[in-house]
């Protein structure tokens, strides 16, 4: 799961509410088109938009290149969704409870006993993040498999050499681990495969014509290659093998049909209420299978999603009756300023398209460069910022994260552009400069240098 900052934030609690549709002011589609095309012209995003209100697209629009043939993107281009495909699976988790044949207290013993705590962890533990799995994507080997394949007992093995990090039900922490093996337990229990199980539980029931397992359709026209942007152009990401995220997120979708797929949700046209209800019982931050974020007054339901050089984003506002979805295959701009500016127009709040010209930088001799390095912490955030000098350029990482270089703006202000970063620094102080203060997405974090 992705957070979002700033006006969209992931809050502790949810009261589940209906899907009602209510009186929509008219959606500035042009504004959208002038806010996606600068985007797209700047090299900042390559993806689908769709926007439903009721049952209806009032909009679908596509961006940028959709493979490496360099094929225009079409609103009917398919795209991973990532960790979306969670919600996906707990509804098909659901559908079993509702038939009889699994309840939130079947324990993960009667599956997989080899796992630590198996005799305590939950379906419902599994599908709220709270089974204590270390959640294997997170680890460092994972980019040194993640293409390749692996067998189902292979990743079984992993998991039993993984543990937890907590007991079952005392915490809660994201877990891709989880939903693998909720992936699994559906395949078990009815003796068919995931993407067999997605078209007869979810896709014909809702007339979704292209989502799909990813990988199980060969040689698809339509899938899209993701992107990512360097050295002023975008090249190739990798191709994560499928069958590694399984039920966490091998859902390939159109925007239009993932968007369909929450209406068609909280319509009740694929659950009961009473379950509905139940996915939507938040837990700090997640419920099973959604989370959930608001956005000024308003409150949306959905899941985000991120694999490859794919990231994506879907949800429903109950009360407006309004549901979106964006899945972009290129991203070289902060997403989280991404979903602001598209949720700002669809509401027709204050937003100002964002200026991409080119901010004039400088450069600074090494020495000068030294005075800005070293290990710096906020009370406000818990991971620290090291400074450093790579090949003649001021380098930041974030604890856990990978470095990037800095564009230096002047001698107190320096940007990193795709995240929408910029450090101001306080004024020099003997040697070194002692702090600076973070900015994104409207937010400021100061920082202290460390003794």
């Amino acid at each position: 799961m992705r957070k979002l900052t700033r006006t969209l934030f992931i809050l502790p609690l949810l009261l589940f509410f209906p899907f009602l549709v209510t009186a929509q002011s008219e959606i500035d589609t042009d504004k959208l088109d002038l806010f996606f095309s600068e985007l797209e012209s700047n090299n900042r995003f390559m993806g689908s938009v769709a926007i439903m209100e009721g049952e209806d697209v009032i909009y679908s629009r596509a961006y940028g290149i959709a493979d490496s043939d360099e094929n225009q993107a079409e609103t009917s281009s398919i795209y991973k969704i990532g960790s979306i495909t969670k919600t996906y699976t707990a509804v098909m988790i659901f559908q079993l409870i509702e038939a009889g044949e699994l309840s939130l207290d079947t324990t993960l013993d009667a599956f997989y006993p080899e796992i630590s705590n198996a005799d305590e962890i939950t379906i419902k533990h599994l599908l709220g993040h709270r089974s204590g799995l270390v959640n294997f994507t997170a680890l460092p080997d994972y980019l040194e498999y993640h293409t390749q394949d692996r067998s189902r007992s292979e990743m079984l093995n992993k998991f039993q050499q993984l543990g937890t990090n907590f007991e079952p039900g005392t915490s809660q922490e994201y877990t891709n681990t989880g939903y693998v093996l909720l992936g699994y337990i559906l395949e078990e229990l009815t003796g068919k495969s995931y993407d067999q199980l997605l078209q007869e539980n979810i896709a014909e029931p809702l007339g979704l014509e292209n989502t799909y397992y990813g990988g199980s359709r060969a040689e698809n026209s339509r899938e899209t290659d993701s992107f990512n942007y360097r050295n002023q152009l975008w090249q190739s990401a990798q191709k994560t093998n499928m069958e590694i995220p399984h039920g966490a997120g091998a859902v390939v979708s159109t925007a239009e049909e993932t968007a369909a797929f929450f209406v068609g949700l909280m319509n009740e046209d694929l659950l009961s209420e009473s379950s509905i209800e139940e996915m939507a019982t938040f837990q700090g931050a997640m419920g099973q299978g959604l989370i959930r974020f608001p956005f000024n007054d308003k409150e949306a339901i959905g899941h985000n999603g991120g694999i490859d050089g794919f990231q994506s984003s879907a949800a429903v506002f109950p009360e407006e009756g309004i549901t979106f979805a964006i899945l972009a295959n290129g991203v070289n701009y902060a997403f989280n300023d991404i979903l602001i500016g598209l949720l700002s127009i669809m509401f027709d709040e204050d937003y100002e398209i964002p200026d991409f010209s080119e901010k004039e930088s400088i450069n600074l001799p090494e020495n000068q460069l030294r005075t800005y390095t070293g290990e710096y912490e906020s009370a406000n955030i818990q991971f620290e910022i090291r400074l450093f000098i790579r090949d003649g350029n001021l380098m930041a990482e974030a604890t856990g994260q990978t470095p990037f270089p800095l564009t230096i703006i002047d001698e107190q202000t320096m940007i990193y552009e795709p995240a929408g970063l910029e450090l101001n620094f306080d004024p020099k102080e003997g040697e070194f400069y002692n702090g600076f203060t973070l900015e994104q997405s409207g937010m400021q974090f100061p920082f202290t240098r460390k003794e």
